[in-house]
């Protein structure tokens, strides 16, 4: 079985280049976040193209900005939209069950800002997640939750530990504060799939310039976690750099896609 989660950054700008990219690696059931359209619109102008290709899709959109969809070779029940009392920061959680499993992508809020757009609104946002992961329902199948964290888990997931350079403390995304809650989830039993797959290696998933990725300056911020269930069936995970490098310089190289292989 085949999963896959990517930031597309769009739809209306990446739908041709995920089409191509799905008939190419044909997951089983994907996770898409900033997809930044409303429901509405992804009903009428994207689901039917996903269905030509065999996918049932499911969406939690907002025009301009989040929005988040799972596409499934298999029919998709959805299970939940959005965190308890975390609506205000948009729409970011989708959880679905297809064959057997639950599913859920989200897109986490960068906390750049201040007030509402900042770390700590970040971090309650997250402890909401971590609570709705625990719930009981989360372990009765195999679960997968993918997406967009906004945050380098450990400091190989940043370039910088590769070249001897520090990050500045209280950078967004690096803090300890937001890794704590990554860990806690590993401590309630979610397995970093990419990570005990490649241990050592940075595996990045986003490059914020050309120059960057020609240097391989990366971060990994899309991660892919299973429960028990799922991390028995790990065989092989890795990033998908392929759109990247057929996209070329006229666009920002943004994220890449990653694939996790399942037994």
């Amino acid at each position: 079985m085949r999963i896959a989660t990517w930031n597309v950054d769009g739809l209306k700008a990446r739908r041709d280049e995920l089409l191509h990219w799905l008939r190419k690696n044909r997951p089983d059931v994907m996770g898409l976040q900033e997809i930044k359209t409303d429901d509405e619109t992804f009903r009428e102008r994207y689901q039917p193209t996903f269905e030509a290709e065999g996918y049932h899709a499911a969406s939690h959109g907002q025009a301009g900005q989040c929005g988040v969809a799972i596409l499934g070779r298999h029919p998709l029940v959805v299970r939940r939209k959005c965190l308890r009392g975390q609506g205000d920061l948009g729409r970011r959680l989708l959880t679905i069950q297809t064959a057997g499993m639950s599913f859920t992508t989200v897109y986490v809020p960068v906390g750049s800002g201040t007030g509402q757009s900042g770390v700590e609104r970040k971090l309650e946002w997250l402890d909401a997640l971590g609570e709705y992961l625990r719930e009981p329902a989360h372990k009765d199948l195999p679960a997968v939750l993918c997406g967009d964290f906004n945050i380098a888990p450990e400091p190989v997931d940043d370039w910088m530990h590769w070249h001897d350079r520090k990050r500045g403390k209280g950078t967004p995304g690096f803090t300890e504060d937001e890794r704590s809650r990554i860990r806690s989830l590993q401590e309630a039993g979610w397995f970093d799939l990419v990570r005990h797959a490649a241990p050592s290696l940075g595996m990045f998933t986003w490059w914020h310039s050309w120059g960057l990725y020609a240097e391989d300056k990366g971060l990994r911020f899309d991660l892919v976690f299973g429960n028990q269930a799922v991390f028995d069936r790990l065989r092989s995970a890795g990033t998908d750099r392929t759109p990247l490098q057929q996209r070329g310089g006229n666009n920002k190289p943004d994220h890449a896609p990653v694939i996790v292989d399942l037994a």
